[in-house]
């Protein structure tokens, strides 16, 4: 089964969902804010993928809570991650053990195939 990690009032989750929809490809959704990715998994997503790829240095969370002017190590990043699961790139996308993480419609696509 295919996961899909986000909030449900992100973009670019609203455009993977409608993606998946419209090639009829089933998924499930796991709103982090409701249900965050437990630390062991986040752990083997971000050992998988890096820390870099999964933190949306780009998001407003990240820029709010400062991190960009804080020289943190990688574990400190991850728990930094780990405990406001907001700032994880979007989508991250769970399949067959794999992960993907961001959206290319082709890339998502190739990724579930």
């Amino acid at each position: 089964m295919i996961r899909i990690y986000g909030v449900p009032s992100c973009d670019k989750i609203k455009k993977t969902l409608k993606l998946l929809d419209n090639n009829k490809i089933a998924y499930e959704f796991a709103n982090v804010r409701k249900t965050p990715v437990e630390k062991e998994k986040l752990k083997i997503i971000t050992d998988a993928l890096g820390i870099d790829l999964v933190l949306n240095r780009q998001g407003m969370l990240y820029r709010k809570l400062g991190l960009k002017d804080k020289n943190l190590t990688s574990d400190q990043l991850f728990e930094q991650l780990f405990n406001e699961q907001g700032m994880i790139k979007r989508p991250l996308i769970e399949y067959n053990g794999k992960f993907h993480v961001g959206y290319d419609e082709e890339k998502i696509l190739q990724f579930i195939k």
